[in-house]
């Protein structure tokens, strides 16, 4: 429940899902449920408390650690944060 590996599926889901992305803007609580995933209260509390530029900012630099991290393998091993395996 509300492990490290949680959030970044939270985080992974709204990257790859602009819809996902909105519904977690709006009701963090809910788009979490909605896909099986249980966050800690303080993880909950902290998504609620961000504001879309921030949420955007994140999610941007967290796209861009994990495109250049694809880039940075060889093909037949790619990162396993790299999305696009």
């Amino acid at each position: 429940m509300g492990s490290t590996e949680d959030l970044r599926s939270v985080a992974g889901k709204a990257l790859a899902d602009p819809a996902f992305r909105e519904k977690l803007l709006a009701d963090p609580e809910g788009a979490v449920k909605e896909v099986g995933i249980e966050l800690t209260a303080e993880q909950l509390e902290a998504l609620k408390n961000m504001d879309r530029e921030q949420f955007e900012e994140g999610l941007a630099d967290l796209d861009e650690r994990l495109t250049m991290g694809c880039w940075g393998h060889i093909p037949s091993r790619p990162s396993p944060y790299c999305l696009w395996r």
